[in-house]
C-alpha cells in the first residue's frame, strides 16, 4: 500500500494566532498545497501525498483553522478567512505557484483562494467538493446541515475514554466497511484532543456551522466559479459520506453544473465514496491517473 507520513511541521502566522502546516516529502521546486475537508485534518492526504512526492512534488497540508493542531484558532471562519490563511501559507513558506488541491470543503477553500489570489497559485484540482451543494426546495442551510452532516456533528459532541475507543467508533462508520487501515488510524488519533477518559474530536463546532453556509448558499463561491481564470477538474465520488448510493453531486445534476460552470470538468471516480476517493490507496491512485500528476 502506498502512503507516507509528514516529515516536518511549520507554524504560520495568521489572524488570531498560528496555523499548523505539515510537510510531506523533502523540499523541491514543485510545491503542492493540499486542503482537507470540514471535520478532517492533514492526514487525509497520506496516500495521495506519496503519489505527489513520486512525481517530484513537496506537499504542504494544513490543519485548517478550528481543526486538529490548529483548533485553538477561533473566528473568523468561512471560505474567505480560510483563503486568507492559505495565502499566508503560500507567502510565509515562499511557495511559487503551488499546485492547489482540495477535498470536500477544501475544494471550496481552494476556489476562494484562486478567486482572491489568482496570481499566486498554479493548477487547481477539486475532489468531491468545491461546487455549491443543492438546497432542496424550500429548505434553508440550517435545515439541511443536520441531514448531510448530522453524524459528523453528533460526533463532535461525544467524549471517548481512550484513543482505541475512538478508533472503534470509526470502525462502525458505513464509509469504512472494508476496514480501518493504519493510515486511517493515524488520521483518527490525530483528531483527538483532551485527556482520557474525556477525549473529544478536535473540530470546533462553531467553525463547522459557519463554514457550512459557504457550501450551499455562497455568492462568493458561485461568482468565483463563474469567473474562473483556468480550467479545473472536479473528481466526483459515486457515493456519499455515509456510503449512501447518492453522492454529494448526484448524477442528475451533473449536466446542470457543467452548463453553469463551463470551466469545471467533472470526472466520476467509480466505486468510491466521499472518504475513499482520497483516503484509500485505490482512490488516491485513481486521482493521480486522472490529473496526470
Amino acid at each position: 500500500m502506498t502512503s507516507i507520513t509528514p516529515i516536518k511541521k511549520h507554524l504560520i502566522n495568521v489572524a488570531g494566532g498560528e496555523l499548523t502546516v505539515f510537510q510531506y516529502g523533502e523540499t523541491t521546486a514543485k510545491s503542492m498545497l493540499a486542503i482537507h475537508g470540514i471535520t478532517s485534518n492533514h492526514l487525509a492526504w497520506q496516500h495521495f501525498a506519496a503519489h505527489a512526492i513520486n512525481s517530484g512534488y513537496v506537499v504542504y497540508a494544513p490543519d485548517l483553522r478550528g481543526r486538529a493542531a490548529s483548533n485553538k484558532l477561533l473566528a473568523p471562519f468561512g471560505m474567505k478567512a480560510h483563503a486568507a490563511d492559505m495565502h499566508a501559507v503560500i507567502e510565509q513558506l515562499q511557495l511559487t505557484k503551488p499546485f492547489v488541491i482540495g477535498h470536500s470543503m477544501g475544494g471550496f477553500v481552494a476556489i476562494a483562494l484562486n478567486h482572491f489570489y489568482p496570481d499566486l497559485i498554479g493548477k487547481l484540482v477539486l475532489i468531491d467538493g468545491g461546487l455549491p451543494l443543492a438546497l432542496p426546495a424550500g429548505m434553508t442551510v440550517e435545515q439541511v446541515l443536520p441531514l448531510v452532516l448530522g453524524p459528523a456533528l453528533a460526533r463532535l459532541a461525544m467524549k471517548f475514554e481512550s484513543t482505541d475507543a475512538y478508533v472503534d467508533y470509526w470502525r462502525a462508520h458505513p464509509a469504512f466497511a472494508d476496514g480501518i487501515t493504519p493510515e486511517m488510524e493515524n488520521y483518527i488519533r490525530h483528531d483527538l484532543v483532551g485527556v482520557a477518559p474525556e477525549l473529544m474530536p478536535s473540530t470546533n463546532p462553531d467553525c463547522v456551522n459557519e463554514d457550512s453556509v459557504d457550501l450551499w448558499s455562497s455568492d462568493l463561491i458561485d461568482n468565483a466559479l463563474i469567473e474562473l481564470n483556468q480550467d479545473v477538474i472536479l473528481l466526483r465520488a459515486v457515493r456519499g459520506l455515509q456510503n449512501e448510493p447518492t453522492g454529494l453531486y448526484p448524477e442528475l445534476l451533473l449536466a446542470d453544473l457543467a452548463a453553469k460552470y463551463p470551466k469545471v470538468e467533472i470526472i466520476t471516480i467509480t466505486d468510491t465514496n466521499h472518504y475513499s476517493i482520497l483516503m484509500s490507496d485505490a482512490g488516491a491512485s485513481a486521482i493521480r491517473a486522472q490529473i496526470q500528476l
